[in-house]
């Protein structure tokens, strides 16, 4: 367009790339149905592990993308109140629902609940890609399981009819596994990558509770939280303990460290015999083993705290994103995240000594450059972001 007198022309933005996914406006009857099925999600189970999270997030990115997600459950709720607020309007249908009122299904994605392979034949007749999403390390749990867990069966695989495999990118190593296992070709068009995505709605309940840490006042202990499940190597709270015994002997002065899941580890004569008793911070009775915590309780009953996290193949997770948000200091060695909060390489007990102590002097006068880090990091993997839209839409084609 010609350029007029007095017409002003805008000069572009530093962002100017990012545009929304082009989606037309639909009617909901008229839009593509994403069945994903999963247990039943409850207020006693949102905050057992990540894995309903991911559910309800994918939910929230289907819908953002012009998609009708609906969740597929083993049983519907029958009481309302045990429905945390956030999720009363979701979309919800068991199975027999879906036998009994066919639809036109573009998806149909196992995430939290698998169903019998003569349904997933039933989806695909009727031409919707069945696709199974591992977003847990799958290799290690089955790994572990027959050699530690002799009597447990659970079925997180039934095999059958599934056209594809996807996993989050930090399981990409178990990706051949996944597909061999269920009869799936290991080849590129059937095993796919699936962008990690988080958001905070669920942390701040769609923003009726803002969680947020503040500076320890002049008459509060310093506190530490170590919140790992401690059911496998894979996240288990024994180097973060290290790094607080070595922080401590090295300047011993009043502190609380609160190992959450710690019960199963006071069970264990090994640990009692080997680590527990020779720690200082036992000695001087610093340290207490509980039961589990759910991270909002943490930040609403320790606003002071700094969160220490410790994980091997699983560098991708939940707590450390949600302690960001809220703007705790949170030291973890996730090699993706290495830019952002207090980070340490691998299993070094220094180095997450030293990241410690980096957050112990600068995080209190640095708050809005570390809200500038936890920002960018939930726009990295934000369920709006353009750029995961996009490829989020070439694996449901």
């Amino acid at each position: 367009m010609d350029i007029l007198p007095g017409m002003n022309e805008c000069e572009k933005g530093p962002s100017d790339a990012c545009r929304v996914l082009a989606v037309p406006w639909q009617p909901l009857q008229s839009k593509k149905i994403i069945l994903l099925a999963t247990a039943t999600i409850n207020d006693g189970s949102l905050f057992v592990n990540g894995l309903f999270q991911n559910v309800f997030i994918l939910y929230k990115l289907f819908d953002s993308m012009g998609y009708a997600p609906i969740l597929v459950v083993n049983d519907k709720p029958k009481d309302i109140n045990n429905v945390p607020p956030i999720l009363r309007h979701v979309r919800m249908i068991t199975v027999e629902d879906v036998v009994r009122s066919p639809m036109s299904i573009h998806v149909y994605l196992e995430i939290g609940m698998s169903i019998d392979p003569s349904l997933r034949r039933l989806f695909r007749t009727t031409g919707a890609k069945v696709a199974k999403l591992y977003l847990g390390n799958i290799l290690n749990i089955d790994i572990e399981t027959p050699m530690f867990y002799t009597g447990m069966h659970f079925a997180h695989h039934i095999v059958g009819e599934i056209d594809e495999i996807w996993v989050s990118p930090h399981y990409k190593q178990h990706q051949e596994y996944a597909a061999i296992l269920n009869h799936v070709e290991p080849i590129p068009e059937c095993m796919k990558i699936a962008p990690y995505v988080w958001d905070p709605c669920i942390l701040t309940m769609d923003g009726t509770r803002k969680p947020q840490w503040r500076p320890r006042k002049s008459d509060e202990t310093e506190m530490y939280v170590i919140l790992e499940p401690n059911i496998s190597f894979q996240k288990c709270a024994l180097i973060p303990i290290m790094i607080l015994e070595r922080n401590y002997r090295m300047n011993k002065r009043p502190i609380e460290v609160l190992v959450g899941n710690g019960e199963r580890l006071m069970k264990n004569p090994f640990f009692i015999e080997t680590v527990f008793q020779n720690l200082e911070l036992v000695k001087d009775n610093r340290i207490t083993f509980s039961g589990r915590h759910d991270i909002p309780s943490i930040m609403r009953d320790h606003p002071h705290a700094t969160a220490i996290c410790h994980q091997w193949n699983n560098q991708y997770n939940y707590m450390i994103l949600e302690y960001l948000h809220a703007g705790f200091p949170v030291i973890h060695n996730a090699p993706d995240w290495s830019d952002i909060g207090y980070f340490y390489e691998g299993h070094s007990v220094s180095g997450g000594s030293a990241a410690l102590m980096k957050a112990k002097i600068h995080h209190g006068d640095n708050s809005e450059r570390y809200k500038s880090f936890a920002e960018t990091l939930k726009w990295r993997h934000s369920i709006y972001n353009p750029d995961v839209q996009k490829a989020w839409q070439e694996l449901l084609v």
